[in-house]
This record gives structure tokens, sequence and C-alpha cells, in this order.
């Protein structure tokens, strides 16, 4: 069957239950809604290359994301197809020189923010031929960002559409105007799919949410947890305030440069920081690892957004906790009135911090230097001190590359900068900031 010989090739060993259902559904115009973290990616991307293998004029594809986070998730789950088909990034942050570059030798696949594709067909870039194949990711979230006009816009740039794929965790309740010529399948697993997740209610009696805030993480030995924030300056001044009581956390919003934001993901990733105070951005369209913990300092407006924060905790059926920080003079927003939450108080006294046990660091080369995880790994292992249990994740970008080491090798680790050499190549190391 065709289908699984596609996904065969991702080395995983079985598809889930909802992934199978969708692919042999099979419908060329197709709805998928299905949970965050419910391997909803893969599905598409498995699909979209049945449509392809089953197009015989391998029509040109569009996937639109509406973050370059998701962007960059959603090409590394179709490099895991091995297709060997020509796949571009496009999105804010990106040189667009570099990806005009790239468009002109005709790529198959094109992953993208709807604005950054836009420029590019306004500005006639060569290598875009008309799409025939189109996929929405996060479909809900892209219209929700205000993303409907540059779609209707891009849609004028589309050949005859072979296949449409519309991908949401929110049941879509209209489409836009020009997809009304279509007939869509839907295939709904939301209710299939109820992660088990078990809700608190922190309470600041006597303290301000801050202190409340502090006080609970220091009380129990937390891993990877999230911590969400309505506003980019309230993350910001929580992440602040973590740090001046030596609690270790990275910060990720809209508002970052795409470097900035990249390296707190690794970090955050790799286990040097295990605590992300962030917006709604991260609530869906990231790579992240299992998130033990979702706190919500402050409320999102409606259950939806409540739902998806929630989901990146409890992935794949596993348990997950929900914490909502409580001030004494503050409402709970009324959907959670239809959840059955346990009260606690916050501690009156902060106690000692779980902290993370690697620390990141930066090397001057990637794999534009020839530089592979391999090189790196053998660097470490075969002329340093570090042993293979000290040595953590590593990830390799373009000119430049991330490692995480074992924080109790700091010391030796930062004897060796500035300058080591990987490959007979030199190489600038130092600590991530």
């Amino acid at each position: 069957m065709l289908v699984n010989t596609i996904f065969s090739k991702t080395g995983l060993e079985h598809p889930t239950n909802m992934q199978t259902a969708y692919w042999e559904n099979d419908a060329p115009f197709s709805i998928l809604l299905a949970n965050t973290g419910s391997g909803k990616t893969l599905a598409f991307c498995v699909q979209l290359e049945v449509q392809l293998q089953k197009d015989v004029f391998n029509g040109q594809v569009l996937i639109l994301c509406p973050t370059r986070e998701l962007a960059g998730q959603v090409a590394k789950n179709y490099a895991s197809l091995k297709t060997g088909r020509k796949t571009v990034l496009c999105y804010g942050g990106h040189s667009v020189k570099n990806e005009s570059l790239q468009l002109q030798e005709y790529p198959q696949v094109v992953i993208a923010t709807p604005g950054r594709i836009l420029d590019h067909l306004k500005r006639g870039t060569i290598g875009l031929a008309g799409f025939s194949h189109l996929v929405i990711d996060e479909y809900d979230k892209t219209l929700e960002m205000g993303f409907l006009n540059e779609i209707s816009q891009i849609y004028t740039y589309t050949n005859t559409l072979k296949s449409i794929q519309l991908i949401s965790a929110t049941e879509i309740e209209t489409l836009p105007d020009f997809l009304n010529e279509f007939t869509f399948t839907t295939n709904n697993f939301i209710q299939e799919e109820r992660p088990n997740l078990r809700y608190y209610c922190v309470e600041a009696v006597g303290h301000d949410k801050l202190f409340a805030l502090v006080s609970f993480l220091a009380s129990k030995n937390f891993g990877p947890v999230l911590i969400f924030c309505s506003f980019r300056e309230a993350a910001e001044r929580i992440s602040q305030h973590l740090n001046e009581y030596g609690k270790s956390n990275v910060l990720f919003h809209g508002g970052m440069e795409q470097i900035d934001r990249e390296r707190a993901l690794v970090k955050f990733r790799n286990g040097s920081a295990n605590c992300l105070v962030c917006t709604d951005l991260a609530a869906r369209g990231i790579d992240i690892p299992e998130i033990e913990a979702v706190f919500h300092y402050q409320y999102p407006h409606t259950i939806q957004d409540f739902t998806h924060r929630n989901g990146r905790t409890a992935r794949m059926k596993k348990d997950g906790s929900v914490y909502l920080i409580q001030s004494e003079e503050e409402p709970l927003p009324p959907y959670v009135n239809t959840f059955s939450i346990e009260l606690i108080k916050a501690p009156e006294a902060v106690g000692e911090f779980n902290e993370a046990q690697w620390v990141t660091y930066y090397l001057s080369a990637g794999r534009k230097h020839k530089i592979r995880k391999l090189d790196v790994v053998g660097f470490f292992l075969q002329e340093t001190e570090i042993q293979k249990e000290e040595l953590g994740v590593i990830d390799i970008y373009d000119t430049y590359s991330y490692v995480s080491i074992a924080k109790n090798r700091k010391k030796y680790v930062e004897s060796l900068f500035p300058r080591i050499r990987i490959k007979k190549q030199p190489v600038l190391i130092s600590k991530c900031r």
C-alpha cells in the first residue's frame, strides 16, 4: 500500500490511529481536525505525498503556515519522508535574496508564511510556477492572525487545484468564499483524542501572583514547563523576575528577533533551561519536548486558546497538569467552570529550584561548512576530556551550531574558548547567551 511505503521512510514504528484513519479516507479536498500534539503534521505530509505520487504532472505544492516556527517544523516532518523533492522555506527573517535564488530552481514544495510568499508572488520571483496542491496548516490560527486577505490573493496565483488540505485543532465554522467551489471531506478526531489533564488553581493568598508563581515553581521538582502570558510585556517581566530569584528560564514571544526565538527553543529543547516563559505563539506549531505542566499566568480570552495552550502537555494521550495562577481579587474566566479544578495555596516562602543540568554552547560552523552532528560528536569525544554521557543535544544550522554539555563540565569547556578545530577547520566556541 502506497501510504505504508511512504510512512515507513520516517523510521517510526507505527502511525497513530488518527493518522491511519485520515489516510484511509484519502479525499483530495479534506479538512483535518485533531488536537495539538496528535501527529497531524505528519498526517497531512504523508497525505500530500500520496497526492503527489498520484499526480502525473507533479504540480507545485504550497504549504501555508501562520508562523515561521511552524513552517520549520513542517519542513522537518516533510523531510522525514525522504522524498528527494526540492523544498524551499520562505518566511520573514529569512534573506529574501537567498529565498529567491532557491526558488529559481523551481522547487516542487514551498513551505511559507502567507505574507512572505505573497511578497514573492507580487515580485514575480522566478520558480513559482502556479500551485496545484495547497495545504493551510493551523487554518483556524491563520485566519485568527488576519491572513485571510493574503490567502485570498495567494489563491489567484494557483493553477487548477488538485488537492487542498485544511488543518486545524478547532472546528472550522465557515470557509472563505474562494473555497466554496470545492467539496471538502471533514475528518474530525478532536473528541476521540481528549488528553488526560489535571487542573489546579494556585491561590496567591496574601501575596501577589508573581510571588505565588515563583514559590510554587520552587516547591515541586518540575520537569519542562510552559508559563503562558497574554502580553509580551508580562512575559518579559516574569522572565526577569524568575532570573532575580535564580530560576533559569528562556523567553519566547513574537516581538523577539528570529535568532533569539530560535536560541530560546534550542536551550529549552536540550535541557539547558526547563522553563519557557511565552505568549500564545508557543501554544502550537513549535517543536518542543514533552511538557510536564502548563501554567496560565494570564488567562486567554477564549476556551479555544485555553485548549491550545493546554495541548502542549499530555501529548499523544499522556498525562499532564494545568495550573492557573490566581490572585485573590481576580475572577477566573467563565469557561473554566466546565473543568474540575483542585485549589492549592502557594507556599509562603521560596525554596530551592530544580536547576537544569546542561549548558548550551555556540559553534561558528554549520552545514555550509560541511559540519555534521557526527563531526561535532567526534571532536568532543576524541579530542577533549568530555565523556559520551556529558555530551547532550546537537543542533546544526546553515552557518552555526549549538551543542549542550553537562553543567559540571562548564569550567573545562570554557577553557577551550575561543577557538577549536573541527575537521581541521578553525571554529569559534562560546557560551550561548
